[in-house]
């Protein structure tokens, strides 16, 4: 593998979408974060397990920086998120600005679906292109359309977030998340909220983006679509990464006293 540069990118072109570096997070005196390394290539999915009060989220969060890390850097696209280096080079918060810029390159998808009760699906998705990135009304519509027929609620354009199921709803809010046309999809335990038998359909739609090409870090318990869809899978314990690796070796020939305890408890829910 060849090395990589200051900016998190590998000296030979390629560039990593994620480069977290020696990432520290404290809560008042808890430590949450305690030194986490994690790069993630473009194009790659990678999913992130772990028990409750791993870190997982916060990490996740950490990455479009809707948590301030305390220590150590993370580049997404070879951009520093947060801060900005001095000409000494010490780090100083970066402007909002730039932070929302560099954000807005960031889909991120809840566990709850956040959708605005009083928009439409449709109203919901074109609210921030429009917004933010100042795209017209009639071609932010036409996205809009194409995104809900991609996520299988073509029909519902009109319909508000009551009228919808959890499982629908958490597809628009996939679907406003890649209205902004993201370089990165981030998913906190997508579905986690939703009844049993709602998961499928949202995971459905995970796996197609995969099978597309998105970037991905994913925060979940369903360990079916860990096995099948990512290209490597990290274990979160303690605030560290414990162990990562290819889905075969995590989940059927670790070592990891820890990670094995782990899945045991999960195939026991």
């Amino acid at each position: 593998m060849a090395m990589r540069g200051s900016t998190g990118a590998y000296t030979n072109g390629t560039r990593l979408m994620v480069d977290a570096r020696d990432v520290h997070k404290y809560f008042h005196n808890n430590e949450v974060l305690r030194g986490v390394n994690m790069q993630v290539l473009r194009g790659e999915v990678v999913v992130v397990i772990g028990p409750s009060g791993s870190g997982k989220t916060t990490f996740l969060r950490c990455i479009n920086h809707l948590e301030k890390i305390n220590r150590g850097r993370i580049y997404v696209d070879g951009k520093l998120i947060g801060y900005r280096e001095t000409g000494d080079g010490k780090l100083v918060e970066d402007s909002e600005r730039n932070i929302a810029g560099i954000r807005a390159e960031i889909g991120m998808v809840f566990q709850r679906f956040n959708l605005f009760p009083h928009l439409t699906a449709l109203q919901n998705i074109i609210e921030a292109p429009m917004q933010v990135k100042g795209i017209a009304r009639e071609q932010a519509e036409a996205r809009g359309r194409e995104l809900l027929a991609k996520v299988g609620l073509a029909q519902k354009a009109d319909a508000y977030p009551a009228r919808l199921s959890g499982g629908q709803q958490q597809r628009v809010a996939i679907a406003r998340a890649l209205a902004m046309d993201p370089k990165l999809m981030l998913f906190d335990e997508a579905t986690s909220a939703l009844d049993p038998e709602l998961v499928g359909e949202v995971l459905k739609v995970m796996r197609q983006l995969a099978e597309e090409g998105m970037t991905m870090v994913v925060v979940t318990h369903e360990m079916g679509f860990a096995r099948d869809v990512a290209d490597r899978v990290i274990f979160m314990d303690g605030g560290i990464i414990q162990e990562e690796g290819a889905p075969a070796q995590m989940f059927s020939a670790s070592s990891n006293e820890r990670l094995r305890t782990f899945l045991g408890q999960i195939r026991e829910e």
